[in-house]
């Protein structure tokens, strides 16, 4: 699998996602997240539709797709999942940016958590969602700091899928979104601003319930 791509191709998925960054960074990267501010200026949602579909095409022939259905790759090992394949486990996606000091600060919470996480059977996703991100400068990311859950890179339509199921703050970095999927798939908590290790642990634990 090439997993840089080419100076062309890197043009015009900027090109391609620019809408959703520059709509998603408008929203809130003025603002630093603060503990307090969570209640206040958060986005809850606790039943996102999973049925939400995007478009494919495959053999010449439109089909339709649920955004659990998009292929999304490993940065560490280049395995390819979808999110419809961990259906059984409890999965949150943190769409982050190498360059969002305020990631770091919430990745920093999920290391303390990260060997309950992981006993649990939980897995856990950071999503680069800048398009002048690849998998390889996400790999060392997480190698750098020491991060051991799973980091994979958004796709385009991945990126589209998430805007318009949550809104473009979704893909605002700075926000520090949280998704959570519950065993069946379903969107149960949707949310933005810091989570320290024990909220997060208790977020997590009620998706398993």
């Amino acid at each position: 699998m090439t997993r840089i791509p080419s100076p062309s191709r890197r043009l015009l998925a900027v090109v391609a996602a620019a809408p959703f960054i520059i709509a998603a960074c408008s929203t809130a990267d003025s603002e630093e997240p603060t503990d307090d501010t969570v209640e206040s200026e958060a986005a809850t949602v606790t039943a996102a539709p999973a049925d939400s579909t995007v478009e494919t095409a495959e053999d010449g022939q439109a089909e339709e797709a649920t955004w659990l259905d998009i292929e999304l790759a490993d940065a560490g090992s280049g395995e390819t999942y979808t999110l419809a394949s961990l259906t059984g486990n409890v999965v949150a996606i943190e769409p982050m940016a190498i360059w969002c000091t305020n990631c770091k600060r919430q990745q920093d919470n999920v290391k303390s958590a990260y060997p309950e996480i992981e006993g649990s059977g939980v897995t856990y996703i950071s999503l680069g969602i800048d398009p002048g991100e690849n998998p390889d400068s996400l790999a060392t990311y997480a190698q750098r700091n020491g991060f051991d859950w799973t980091f994979s890179q958004s796709s385009i339509e991945f990126s589209r899928a998430l805007s318009d199921l949550f809104g473009p703050q979704i893909l605002s970095a700075p926000s520090t979104p949280l998704i959570v999927l519950d065993p069946s798939g379903e969107v149960v908590f949707q949310d933005f601003g810091f989570h320290d290790s024990e909220k997060l642990l208790g977020i997590l634990d009620e998706a398993a319930a």
